[in-house]
């Protein structure tokens, strides 16, 4: 890396791709989430009043993670999928016990299944027509195993100091998640 970007921009590039974007795409990740499970109300409701941010924070959290990977990829790891495989092995291993690079593929295939999802804007009623999108309960059950994904992204791998902050930030989003469609539900 510091062939490619000489001393304080190679670290303050490294901090901004390997910190800063994956957080930010999460946080439209769970602003698109949020506007996608409901009538939001209540603590989100100011995204039914701008019922464009949902979809534009899906599309950009999208977008900011495959900038994050590439740049993971090539800056942290000089392009190697050996090195990445046997990084995620490490901290797996640190983290679960369970010595494991496996965990890049899971976020590979959701990222690709969050890519094609956000190319191919379905409409939210199911349908059983081949040619159609698939029903909402494939939509929903998709949605849950990305949302597994960033909360062990997010509090589970996270370092020591934002383990408490981010898994807070979850439960409160999933709070707010679920008190809107109570909500919805009963009014």
């Amino acid at each position: 890396m510091s062939s490619l970007v000489p001393g304080f921009l190679s670290a303050m590039l490294l901090l901004f791709v390997t910190h800063l974007l994956p957080r930010v795409a999460a946080l439209a990740f769970a602003v698109g989430l949020a506007a996608r499970w409901g009538r939001p109300s209540g603590a989100l409701a100011w995204l039914a009043r701008a019922p464009y941010l949902g979809p534009l924070a899906w599309r950009l959290g999208c977008l900011l993670l495959w900038l994050h990977v590439a740049g993971s990829w090539w800056l942290v790891h000089g392009g190697s999928w050996q090195q990445v495989w046997q990084h995620t092995a490490e901290v797996t291993t640190r983290v679960t016990g369970i010595n494991t690079g496996s965990g890049v593929l899971w976020n590979l295939v959701a990222l690709v299944a969050w890519t094609v999802d956000c190319l191919c804007p379905w409409p939210a009623r199911p349908s059983i027509q081949a040619t159609e999108p698939p029903p909402a309960a494939w939509r929903r059950a998709g949605e849950v195993y990305l949302a597994f994904l960033w909360f062990q992204a997010a509090v589970v791998f996270a370092t020591p100091q934002a383990r408490w902050f981010m898994g807070l930030l979850c439960l409160l989003l999933g709070w707010g998640i679920a008190s809107s469609r109570q909500r919805n539900a009963v009014g």
